[in-house]
């Protein structure tokens, strides 16, 4: 998902929010003047400012949450302006009676004072109004950016054995290839050069493509007239004016995204400044155990869609047995580790774990079993290299043993912990670790976050009583 689009959702629901209040106000200033209704002249009622803003605050929070829950602040990019308009009508209609709802249910009890409805109906009538103004302004600027190319066109990648059937416009440009055309088609996807794929053959290749379109996050679709509709997460898009299915590569929206970014800073900050005392304790013990190398050391690891970054650990080993790409130092330490991978392996390859390795310093037992090692990852996910959940951080060399099927778990970024840590952690094999980690990018919930994060707490306080 682009960045455009993302800059784009938030520019509309922050606008959105201001007009939605500002909505409330001119309903409020039309009220206290007249009742607007010919012929009829209804006693001008009486509610002070300090009254009215609980009304408004709460109809704000109700208006976010149904389209929020209908996913209007995350609508496509290539929806169109008018099955857009039609859904703000729908859910702004269905908004007017949960408000009304809300606040008959809340007289007495929330609220001490009654609102005039006719100041309701007003608002829901000037908020649609403004929501659907702003929605079609903000599509027309940006229709206009991308055909002086301001904004550089989306490229599709279309898969078919007819001429193109899409015509060009503004807003995309298309790459034509044959099916049969498979090799070209898979370097095409692998240069992640497209920001979306259409299948509009038979479906006997589409599960080739759509799990190579998964690894690198394209999204896949093909036309919803097709009777062999894949058993998968979907979702309804549009490409100009043509209804299509979509098959979800990553199941995180945008507002998705957003969302674990906040939660990440939020967590991983308060969590630095609780644990700055370990921080404290753990680094003087290692500096006493080892003062030849750094306290905090650096491993390469791979992040999202195959970059590389640093991982930051409290060091366990001793510096000189430390592998130490990171410091473009090379010497015999990586040469050390390969030889007892061979002798001491406990874990399925590609996978390694050395049981009683000698390389570990004093402690190293309760370092590890408490996972204090992985504390310094928290600064890794302030800055953004890593979320505190996702799939496990993968070490270049261990990239190059994947299947390509393997490689899903590179979609999104590393975890500090997530559904391997917390479901058989050691006890998995490649394949299961695998396995949950695409559960975990196919169905990802804020719940899901949550419940892992607290989950992962109860094996860390099971650890320590065994």
């Amino acid at each position: 998902m682009s960045h455009t689009y993302i800059k784009k959702i938030l520019f509309t629901t922050i606008l959105e929010i201001i007009w939605v209040t500002g909505a409330f106000f001119i309903a409020y200033s039309l009220r206290i003047m007249r009742d607007w209704i010919p012929f009829i002249q209804l006693p001008i009622p009486y509610i002070s400012y300090e009254q009215f803003v609980p009304f408004v605050i709460s109809g704000i929070i109700i208006w976010c949450i149904v389209f929020l829950r209908w996913w209007l602040y995350s609508l496509r990019e290539n929806t169109p302006i008018v099955e857009e308009i039609r859904l703000i009508l729908t859910y702004s209609f269905f908004w007017f009676f949960i408000y009304i709802g809300f606040i008959y249910l809340s007289t007495g009890f929330i609220f001490n004072h009654e609102i005039p409805r006719l100041i309701i109906l007003y608002t829901y009538i000037i908020a649609t109004i403004f929501t659907v103004s702003i929605r079609y302004t903000i599509y027309t600027v940006y229709s206009i950016l991308y055909k002086k190319w301001k904004i550089k066109k989306q490229s599709i990648l279309l898969i078919s054995i007819w001429e193109n059937p899409f015509n060009e416009n503004e807003f995309y440009s298309y790459i034509c290839k044959k099916p049969d055309e498979i090799d070209t088609i898979e370097q095409i996807i692998r240069d992640k050069k497209i920001n979306s794929i259409i299948y509009t053959d038979n479906q006997e290749n589409i599960w080739n493509i759509f799990n190579l379109a998964k690894i690198y996050w394209i999204p896949l679709m093909y036309p919803k007239i097709s009777h062999q509709t894949p058993i998968n997460t979907v979702r309804e898009n549009w490409i100009w004016w043509i209804p299509m299915i979509e098959l979800i590569p990553v199941s995180i929206t945008a507002w998705g995204r957003i969302w674990k970014r906040i939660f990440d800073i939020v967590i991983s900050t308060v969590s630095i400044i609780i644990l700055l005392p370990v921080f404290i304790i753990v680094s003087i013990w290692i500096f006493i155990s080892d003062s030849t190398g750094p306290v905090i050391y650096k491993n390469r690891r791979i992040w999202q869609n195959g970059k590389i970054f640093a991982l930051y650990k409290f060091r366990y080993m001793y510096w000189k047995y430390c592998t130490k790409e990171e410091y473009g130092i090379i010497d015999n330490a990586m040469a050390y580790e390969e030889e007892l991978k061979k002798e001491k392996n406990t874990r399925e390859w590609p996978l390694y774990k050395i049981s009683n390795d000698p390389r570990k310093m004093l402690w190293w037992r309760w370092i590890e079993k408490l996972s204090i090692d992985e504390l310094p990852q928290l600064y890794n996910v302030l800055i953004g290299d890593m979320s505190l959940i996702g799939p496990r951080p993968h070490q270049p060399r261990e990239i190059k043993l994947y299947d390509e099927s393997d490689k899903q778990v590179l979609t999104i970024k590393p975890w500090i912990t997530g559904m391997a840590q917390v479901y058989g952690r050691d006890k998995n094999t490649f394949k299961e670790e695998v396995a949950l980690d695409t559960y975990y990018i196919e169905h990802y919930s804020a719940f899901l976050d949550i419940a892992i994060l607290l989950r992962t707490i109860l094996v860390v306080v099971m650890r320590i009583w065994k």
